[in-house]
Order: structure tokens, then C-alpha cells, then sequence
């Protein structure tokens, strides 16, 4: 199992130095990635309910609602980092004109070398109604708007002159170079916080090239990847050929009392509750983490984003650190 790190680019904690300086500490501990989340509308609501990072205790009311782009985030990294994958966990895509955005991913799989990682979805429910609005994209269709813009995408990636004709997207034979570096550069699908919807499976089995879901146990994880793989399958292609990364909240410490004590605020303003939560996070010393990301790899998983909960960037620091020095080799 590979390891990555979710960056301060929203939350309590997001600006410029704080995103620079976890994404160069990540590759220099020898992580597998650094991930960002992506909205382009971000209020004062979501900031004070929807922790992407950071911690409740780090919350305050002056501060900004700051949430940093993603793809522009990632593009400055790749010029900040050298071998480190640069992940977006997920993209909202009906927000992206397709072609528009098939020319910045392109680019930025480009400038960094063939080290993006892709993840999508229709945007959740609720949290980005207001974008929609503000844009001009429909929501109630945002699942066939994805799915039209993967496809769409993947024509202006692999072909040279390529044409597409939808619902809403149309274009006849144009260009766009220069391609991806990536050959064939993955799209993961998002979906799933109890487990992996029809609508989701269907997508990540017709469309994409993985499932990246969110804060599933071990049970739900393995049951998910078992459709995933029975529905790949059935269709004639190749299970192993499908990436799984998931994603968890996380707090570590060398007393696992004293982790559940300070990720308990946070987990309980995220989760119904602090039982809940803990139930699918990564909370306690680092043996017992160890022990419970064995079963989400025995499950099937592949990367796990790693969404630590932290008051201040430097307990960031010390606990990616802790969770390099002592967890990480049991994944060697």
C-alpha cells in the first residue's frame, strides 16, 4: 500500500507557505503523493462545517473562508517538487468546460513529469449546489454531465484530430497538444461513504480506471471492491487493471489515549459520532494503525489519502514524521 498526504488548501490552516512546505516535507519523508480537493466556490459554512484539514480546534471565527484551486495548486507543486505524485481527490467535473479542462491536466501531467493522479465525481450533494448556480452548469444532471465529460476527455487525450458529439459537449476535429505524458493517464471515480452506489460502480467500472471513495471500513471497502471487480469482469476486462485509493481522517500518537482525546472534536463535527468516526479513521498509536490499514490492504487497497487531523502545522510535521518512522515499514 502507497501513502499520501492531504495539503492545507482549504480549512483553517490553507495558505501559500503551509501547502509549500507539507508538500516538500511529504517527498522528503518519502511519501507516495500529496493530494488537494477541489470546489471553486468555498463560504463561510462550508469552512466552519466540512473539514478537509486541519481541526476543529484550529477553527475560529476571522478567518476567511480560503480555499486554494486545485489544478493551479498542483501546477505551482510540480515546480516546488521533483518525484512526489500530485493527486486531486476529487475534481467536481460538470463545474469544468471538458475541453478546457483536458488542456490544463494535460499540461500538468506535462510539467510535472507524467505525476498526476486524477480523481472525479459529480460533486456532492448539497456542498456544491451553490457552484452550480454560480456557474451556470445544471445540477440535477451532474451524474450524465460527468459521465459525458470522462468520455469526451479521454477522446482529446488518446486521439489527434478528435470529434465528439454529446449532450453537452460537442466538437469536431480538433487539436490539442501536447497530450499527456502519461500514456494513459487514470481517471479514479469518487462515490461511496457507506459503500460503493450503483451509479458509482457503474462509472468506475465503465468510464474509469479506479474507485477512490471516502471513509469506509474494512468490511465496506472489501464488499465495494468486490462488485468493482465481479462488474469489470463481467465485461471482459481485467480486475487487476483498476486502482483502489481511499481516503481517512487520521491522528496518531505514541499514546493512542491521548490520539482519541484530541481527534475526538473534529470526528464528532464530521461524523455522527465520535464512535462513528473512529470506526472509519485511522485514530490511535502506530501498531494499531499499522494493524487496521493490513485489513484495508487485504481488502484490496491500494493508496490511502492520508486527511491528518492537526491544530497546528508544525503537530502535521511531527505526525507524518511518526507515521513515516513507524508505520510505514510495515508496508515496505
Amino acid at each position: 500500500m502507497k501513502f499520501g498526504v492531504r495539503l492545507p488548501n482549504s480549512g483553517p490552516l490553507a495558505n501559500r507557505t503551509n501547502i509549500v512546505q507539507v508538500a516538500e516535507e511529504a517527498e522528503w519523508l518519502g511519501f507516495h503523493s500529496v493530494w488537494v480537493h477541489d470546489h471553486v466556490l468555498w463560504g463561510s459554512e462550508q469552512h466552519r462545517t466540512h473539514l478537509s484539514a486541519g481541526s476543529a480546534e484550529a477553527l475560529n471565527e476571522s478567518q476567511r473562508p480560503n480555499f486554494y484551486e486545485s489544478i493551479t495548486t498542483l501546477s505551482y507543486l510540480a515546480g516546488r517538487t521533483k518525484n512526489i505524485k500530485l493527486g486531486i481527490a476529487v475534481l467536481v467535473l460538470p463545474l469544468r468546460n471538458p475541453v478546457v479542462v483536458a488542456k490544463q491536466l494535460a499540461n500538468l501531467d506535462v510539467l510535472s513529469e507524467g505525476r498526476l493522479i486524477i480523481g472525479v465525481a459529480p460533486g456532492a450533494p448539497n456542498i456544491t449546489k451553490s457552484e452550480f448556480a454560480a456557474i451556470g452548469a445544471p445540477y440535477e444532471e451532474r451524474g450524465k454531465i460527468t459521465d459525458e465529460y470522462i468520455a469526451a476527455i479521454r477522446k482529446i487525450w488518446s486521439e489527434n484530430l478528435p470529434s465528439f458529439a454529446g449532450r453537452y459537449s460537442n466538437f469536431t476535429e480538433i487539436q490539442m497538444f501536447p497530450k499527456p505524458t502519461q500514456k494513459h493517464l487514470p481517471i479514479l471515480v469518487g462515490g461511496g461513504e457507506r459503500g460503493i452506489s450503483p451509479r458509482a460502480l457503474r462509472r468506475v467500472v465503465e468510464l474509469g480506471d479506479g474507485w477512490i471513495p471516502a471513509y469506509l471500513t474494512p468490511e465496506e471497502v472489501r464488499d465495494g471492491i468486490s462488485k468493482m471487480r465481479t462488474s469489470v469482469s463481467s465485461l471482459g476486462k481485467n480486475p487487476e487493471d483498476y486502482t483502489v485509493a481511499h481516503e481517512m481522517f487520521i491522528l496518531v500518537d505514541r499514546d493512542s489515549t491521548k490520539a482519541i482525546q484530541s481527534a475526538s472534536k473534529s470526528l464528532s463535527s464530521s461524523f455522527t459520532s465520535v464512535e462513528e468516526g473512529l470506526k472509519r479513521s485511522l485514530v490511535g498509536d502506530p501498531d494499531e494503525l499499522a494493524k487496521k490499514l493490513k485489513l484495508y490492504e487485504g481488502a484490496g487497497v491500494h493508496m490511502t489519502e492520508l486527511k491528518f487531523v492537526y491544530s497546528n502545522i508544525q503537530a502535521l510535521l511531527d505526525m507524518m514524521k511518526l507515521f513515516k518512522d513507524e508505520v510505514m515499514p510495515s508496508f515496505a
